[in-house]
């Protein structure tokens, strides 16, 4: 074969074919051995590196220090025993428009519409509202003989109406006449509370949004129910879970710093001027009005204070020393705060909140020790 068609020959050779003998012409190194050198003192670095960070990221979780205590402890709610009693009212409420109620059980319900709207009118005397109540004890006996059960599908289809009613109330503004039978002065209750807002696609309009949710309303509902009826025992009474989700609310809306918000508003004619102002540089708050609210803050944590046994006093799970070292210490009482601390810590030493109260306990102590220099 002349040099010329060896050549022609290699340039017809499939490219695949060249490197295949290639490789065998040329196999690639492998190290098979171990590392040489000082490389072999990296070998498996990694996982170590994560366990050190581990355990050094415990220990600092682990270890106390001084946390101001920012975080009030909040009841904890069977969301299942919730749904279990609001299925059973939605039943009954059900059954009670269907089926409907006996002449006794009917009168009792007419006796509380009339009391709510005695209650409703800011005129009324005591003597008209203890006249309204009478109406309704007569009648509490003539129905019960019909039935715990019975009593309790007009209660059920009361609550769901004023919940209804409620509800048209913040789309509406506007105050039912339902909402006066069945609440009595119940707005009045959210404005003196403060448990009114404003929607955020209305931020300049009238307060109309109800803080609470329908489970808090059916909770207090109840409640003002049972106290006007004059029945408190079983299967009246609300649950523990119902009585929970009741005190959180109360607890995350305390009502004190609502007066206290209230106070604080500007009169309509300091309005007016702000309004036609032009705009100018933040100026600090004066002196009277940070009085105002300190006063307020002092006023919302002694209603905390207050709801705070209340609650422990219904359910002896509730880190009760726990929630009152909170609320004294933003009352700047630390020396009280860090007694409730302790008094937690003698109860609980390794419980859920364990670490946070040492944490809490620590910062109110360091703050007492500040107070005596």
């Amino acid at each position: 074969m002349s040099r010329a068609e060896s050549v022609a020959v290699k340039r017809r050779e499939p490219r695949a074919a060249r490197w295949s003998r290639a490789r065998h012409r040329a196999p690639a190194r492998t190290d098979a051995g171990p590392r040489r050198g000082w490389k072999r003192h990296l070998e498996g670095w990694e996982p170590g590196l994560v366990a050190v960070f581990i355990a050094g990221a415990a220990v600092t979780l682990a270890v106390p220090r001084a946390v101001e205590p920012a975080e009030l402890p909040l009841p904890l709610v069977d969301a299942r025993a919730i749904t279990r009693a609001r299925d059973a009212d939605v039943t009954r409420a059900r059954e009670a428009e269907q089926l409907g109620l006996d002449a006794e059980v009917r009168e009792l319900g007419s006796a509380i519409r009339a009391f709510g709207v005695v209650d409703a009118d800011a005129d009324h005397t005591e003597a008209e509202l203890l006249a309204a109540r009478k109406r309704v004890l007569d009648a509490v006996g003539p129905a019960l003989a019909q039935g715990d059960e019975a009593v309790l599908r007009l209660r059920a289809y009361q609550m769901s109406s004023f919940i209804r009613e409620v509800r048209r109330f913040e789309a509406t503004g506007e105050e039912s006449d339902e909402l006066r039978d069945l609440g009595g002065n119940f707005l009045g209750l959210l404005r003196r509370s403060g448990w009114l807002g404003r929607a955020t696609a209305r931020p300049r309009g009238e307060a109309r949004r109800v803080a609470m949710d329908g489970t808090v309303l059916g909770v207090l509902f109840k409640k003002r129910w049972g106290a006007i009826v004059g029945v408190q025992r079983a299967p009246f009474g609300v649950s523990l879970d119902e009585e929970r989700a009741l005190f959180r609310f109360l607890l995350s809306h305390p009502v004190g710093a609502a007066r206290g918000a209230q106070d604080l508003a500007a009169p309509p004619a300091q309005q007016t001027a702000a309004r036609l102002e032009p705009a100018s540089e933040p100026t600090p708050r004066s002196p009277a009005a940070a009085l105002r609210a300190a006063d307020a803050q002092r006023a919302e944590e002694q209603y905390r204070l207050k709801k705070i046994d209340e609650l422990a006093a219904l359910d002896p799970s509730y880190p009760r020393h726990l929630a009152r070292g909170v609320a004294l210490y933003r009352l700047r009482k630390f020396a009280q705060s860090a007694e409730a601390f302790r008094s937690h810590l003698e109860q609980h030493p390794d419980g859920a909140h364990t670490l946070r109260a040492q944490n809490y306990l620590r910062a109110a102590v360091e703050r007492a020790r500040d107070e005596q220099l």
